[in-house]
């Protein structure tokens, strides 16, 4: 299935794209990402980490200067974790650091350009749904306040709690929404920035909450342009 699932995607943009006006374009770069996290129960704090994302899109024409940008992506969110618990002197102890989950995330965007003398301008947001494929993260091991060993684990979506030393439940699905401003030139290349914002809770352990945040800049290319 995870296989398959990447080359229908594929196929089917393929397939939409062999229609007049409609065009493919891909796109990939930078993400600065975390969650947003409240809550009253025991679980450690967060921090933004630096990602990555990577996608194929379609851009359809609606109305003049309007067009509708229907993707698929892959988008590692995830964030740093602060190990809730001090390192006493002569302890031996362990916590969490980081957590990384790989999404493939659909997203679909409204988007309005404005045309200038080397492209175009844009602006456009919309809703996404994501699904995780997979979710690591890292435990790190302290002797006297001071690190002596790190190693990865699975997070094992079917155990509860499924992240080491916290009440976390982690689930995979993930929804919200996506905006993005961006410059598409003349020669095919376009640059964006994207702000993602993740609305549902993460977290099913009913005690915290935690949603997906990140913002990113991506470089992109269209095989073809709908106003050639």
């Amino acid at each position: 299935m995870k296989i398959f699932t990447p080359l229908f995607v594929t196929l089917f943009f393929v397939t939409v794209t062999s229609h007049a006006q409609v065009s493919l374009g891909i796109r990939g770069g930078y993400i600065n990402t975390g969650l947003e996290s409240s809550g009253n129960g025991y679980a450690p704090g967060t921090q933004k980490i630096d990602s990555w994302q990577a996608g194929i899109y379609t851009n359809i024409p609606l109305f003049k200067n309007g067009y509708l940008q229907p993707g698929v992506s892959y988008v590692e969110k995830g964030a740093g974790l602060d190990y809730a618990v001090s390192h006493p002197v002569n302890l031996f102890t362990s916590g969490v650091t980081k957590l990384k989950l790989q999404y493939l995330e659909l997203p679909v965007h409204l988007v309005y350009k404005v045309p200038v003398g080397f492209g175009k301008l844009l602006v456009g947001a919309g809703p996404y749904a994501a699904y995780c494929m997979r979710g690591d993260y890292s435990v790190s091991a302290y002797s006297d306040n001071k690190l002596v060993q790190s190693g990865s684990k699975r997070v094992d979506f079917k155990a509860s709690p499924n992240i080491f030393g916290t009440n976390m439940t982690l689930q995979r699905w993930d929804a919200g929404l996506n905006f993005i401003a961006g410059l598409e030139l003349n020669c095919c290349l376009s640059l964006s920035a994207q702000y993602g914002y993740g609305m549902v809770d993460i977290d099913q352990s009913q005690e915290n909450n935690y949603k997906n945040r990140y913002w990113g800049v991506s470089l992109g290319f269209f095989f073809d342009r709908e106003d050639w």
